[in-house]
């Protein structure tokens, strides 16, 4: 394996850095943007308490004044109108002022609160999503190292049974059973350093077109299992050799050429 789950979620969360840090910024940000507004809210309220107490101030001004101008007794006469603006307007405007200026602090602490909830639950989801898709590739990665795995076993397999194969034909070429006139004693196979080879009953080298004439071995198999292989070539020509067009690619018969295969019945080069 590779690489760990960590690295993978490493990998995962390097692009996640931008919105990560849009959240943060914004979740780090709350706590001034509360003291902000908090200092706005009192202030505003301050204003209006400045109004409050000059109206206070002007009736009791007024109260006096007005006790002066009819005569009458003038601290008994503006008490009482001082006393009865203080109880019936001023008392119940103070009362609903100071309410009124801690509901908008508690407002604001609220959807402070709400917001950071909101963002991190946003930050939370995200370190999910980065955890999930991390070990997502770790298990892509082990699952397409399996199937590479077993792939190439099976092209072991393969390779061992043509060996067997070749090591069967190659006794009874020797000797070691019936020989009959091409096939018997000649033998194809795979090599690792040299890719597939053809031999004829007298040992030469021989293309797979030769081979295939000559032993009566069905062509169309040989080029499967050599294309299972991975040959290109015997790709190509089993492409040209199964397509219905009536021309053959440049490829196809340069294909054709290195398998020692004739073109004819399959059409000529486009």
């Amino acid at each position: 394996m590779a690489k760990s789950i960590e690295e993978y979620t490493a990998e995962v969360s390097r692009s996640y850095d931008n919105s990560r840090n849009a959240l943060q910024n914004q979740i780090n940000a709350i706590a001034g943007n509360l003291e902000q507004t908090n200092k706005q809210i009192n202030e505003n309220y301050a204003q209006q308490q400045n109004t409050l107490n000059n109206q206070r101030n002007m009736a009791a001004s007024n109260a006096s004044m007005q006790a002066a101008g009819s005569g009458g007794s003038f601290g008994g006469a503006a008490n009482i109108a001082n006393k009865k603006y203080y109880e019936q307007t001023f008392v119940p405007a103070q009362t609903q002022l100071n309410t009124n200026q801690s509901q908008a602090l508690e407002n604001a602490q609220t959807q402070a609160n709400n917001n950071r909830l909101s963002l991190e639950s946003q930050l939370a989801s995200m370190n999910d999503e980065i955890s999930r898709l991390g070990l997502q590739r770790y298990y892509d990665e082990l699952e397409r190292e399996r199937q590479e795995a077993a792939r190439q076993e099976q092209l072991r397999l393969q390779r061992q049974q043509i060996a067997a194969q070749n090591a069967y034909a190659n006794y009874l070429g020797q000797g070691g059973g019936s020989k009959a006139s091409w096939g018997r004693g000649a033998e194809y196979g795979y090599s690792d350093a040299g890719g597939f080879y053809f031999h004829d009953n007298d040992g030469n080298l021989v293309k797979a077109g030769t081979y295939a004439a000559r032993t009566g071995e069905n062509l169309n198999n040989i080029l499967n299992r050599m294309a299972q292989m991975g040959d290109v070539n015997a790709k190509r020509a089993l492409a040209g050799m199964n397509n219905a067009r009536k021309q053959l690619t440049n490829e196809e018969v340069a294909a054709f050429n290195t398998l020692g295969i004739s073109t004819a019945g399959y059409g000529r080069r486009a």
